[in-house]
C-alpha cells in the first residue's frame, strides 16, 4: 500500500497547525505544495529517513491556485495506482477540497485531514487549549481561525487575495480598542475594498469579532 500525503502549506501554515510525523506508515511520501511567497520551514520537514518527502515550491500565486495543483496531482496518483494499493490524504483545513474527494472516489482512496501524524491526547490538547485561549494572542488566533473558517464555508470562490485581506483586516484592527470601534473600522475597510459585497464579509466576520470581546 502507497500511502502519500498531499499538504496545502499556505493553509496549515496560516492556521498555526504544527506538524508532526509520529505514527505515520514507513516508507509515506509526504508532499509539499507551495506558493512562490511561501517558505517551508525546516521544523515542517520530517526528519524521520523512512519518509520521502517532496517540495513543489514554484506554484504561481492567484486563485486557488494551490488547490488546482493538488488536485491534478492526485489525479495523476489515480492514473499510476489501482484503487486498491493507495491512501491519499489531503492536509489542509479548505473543506473545498472533501467535494474533489467525493467525485474522485470511484478512482481513489483519499480523505481530508488537518494533521499529518497522530495528535496529542484529548485531554493534553484540551488544556493546551484552555491555557492558550486565556492569553490575549490566544484569543486572536482562536478569532482568525474562526473567520477563516466561516470564510472556507463559501468553498475556493473567495479569490486569495480577497481572503488575505479580510484576514488582515481584522488582525489589524483587533489592537486593544473596544468592540463598537473595532467594528467599525473593519466595517469601513471592508466597504472601501469591497464596495458592492462588503456587507457580505461584515456577516462572515461579525460573530467572531464578537466573540472575541466575550
Amino acid at each position: 500500500m502507497e500511502t502519500y500525503y498531499l499538504i496545502d502549506y499556505e493553509n496549515i501554515k496560516f492556521a498555526g497547525v504544527k506538524l508532526t510525523y509520529s505514527g505515520i506508515p514507513k516508507n509515506s511520501n509526504v508532499i509539499f505544495f507551495l506558493t512562490t511567497k511561501d517558505k517551508l520551514t525546516d521544523s515542517d520537514k520530517p526528519k524521520k529517513k523512512d519518509i520521502d518527502c517532496q517540495i513543489f515550491d514554484n506554484i504561481p500565486e492567484g486563485m486557488e491556485s494551490v488547490d488546482k495543483y493538488i488536485s491534478a496531482y492526485m489525479g495523476y496518483l489515480a492514473g499510476v495506482y489501482d484503487k486498491e494499493t493507495l491512501k491519499v490524504y489531503i492536509i489542509s483545513r479548505n473543506k473545498g477540497y472533501d467535494n474533489v474527494i467525493a467525485f474522485m472516489s470511484d478512482l481513489i482512496n483519499a480523505e481530508r485531514k488537518e494533521q499529518i501524524g497522530t495528535p496529542a491526547s484529548k485531554k493534553n490538547t484540551a488544556a493546551s487549549a484552555k491555557n492558550t485561549v486565556m492569553t490575549g494572542n490566544g484569543k486572536l488566533s482562536k478569532c482568525l481561525l474562526e473567520v477563516e473558517e466561516a470564510l472556507y464555508e463559501y468553498g475556493g470562490g473567495i479569490p486569495r487575495q480577497d481572503f488575505d485581506f479580510v484576514i488582515n483586516t481584522v488582525r489589524t484592527s483587533l489592537n486593544g480598542k473596544n468592540r463598537k470601534n473595532v467594528l467599525s473600522e473593519i466595517k469601513e475597510k471592508l466597504y472601501m475594498r469591497f464596495p458592492y459585497i462588503g456587507e457580505f464579509y461584515m456577516e462572515v466576520v461579525t460573530p467572531a469579532v464578537e466573540d472575541y470581546y466575550k
